[in-house]
């Protein structure tokens, strides 16, 4: 009887888990396009983000809807600084991807591994901006300077998040339909989960990781 009670309660655990993912994903697409991407993209994020970090924290007594549409409004501005930052940098490396082709010899090489080493310190900061901005109050450049610093700092988490955001696209790739369900979310999830445990550990331990 308790097995089965066991087992029941576990399924409606995951259950819960697969509407709550899904609702939120469409939110945050909904919202994205809202702000017309541009401008929609960063505080759909923030407002996901913060969404699963009350989730995570065990938070269950609050309306999904209203909170994601107060942490939208409220985090507007400062989102779209990050999302702004976020955009040029990745449209820096797209095009110098296209321009890797015009170089040869030691010129290549230097210009290759400079573009390589942008992109993996990108990849690092996205991992862990937006955990940060709903963790903590700061400047936009400081929630720059923070993310880098966690993402050296913790190489072998930094890994391990990073596995599972692959892992997560992957899926999303073979089966495209799941990334208007959870991609997302799916993405928030991991690395707010990661992010979160880490943050609880640092602020134990009375380390500041902001300043």
């Amino acid at each position: 009887m308790n097995l089965q009670t066991g087992l029941t309660g576990g399924l409606y655990k995951v259950c819960e888990w697969m509407y709550r993912l899904a609702y939120l994903n469409l939110l945050w697409i909904i919202f994205t396009f809202i702000g017309f991407i541009i401008v929609g993209f960063g505080p759909a994020t923030v407002a996901m983000y913060s969404v699963m970090r009350k989730w995570l924290d065990s938070e269950d007594d609050f309306s999904v809807f209203p909170t994601f549409l107060a942490y939208y409004r409220l985090e507007f501005k400062q989102a779209n600084k990050i999302g702004l930052v976020l955009f040029t940098v990745s449209l820096f490396i797209v095009i110098d991807t296209r321009l890797v082709g015009s170089f040869d010899g030691v010129i290549l090489y230097i210009f290759l591994s400079s573009l390589i080493t942008v992109s993996i310190l990108l990849l690092v900061v996205m991992l862990y901006i937006f955990p940060l901005v709903v963790q903590y109050k700061n400047t936009t450049f400081q929630y720059f300077k923070s993310a880098l610093i966690l993402g050296v700092s913790f190489p072998i988490r930094t890994l391990l998040m990073f596995g599972s955001v692959l892992s997560v696209v992957f899926i999303c790739l073979i089966f495209p339909v799941i990334s208007f369900f959870y991609l997302g979310s799916g993405l928030s999830f991991i690395t707010m989960f990661f992010s979160d445990h880490l943050f609880r550990k640092i602020n134990e331990g009375q380390m500041v990781v902001t300043n």
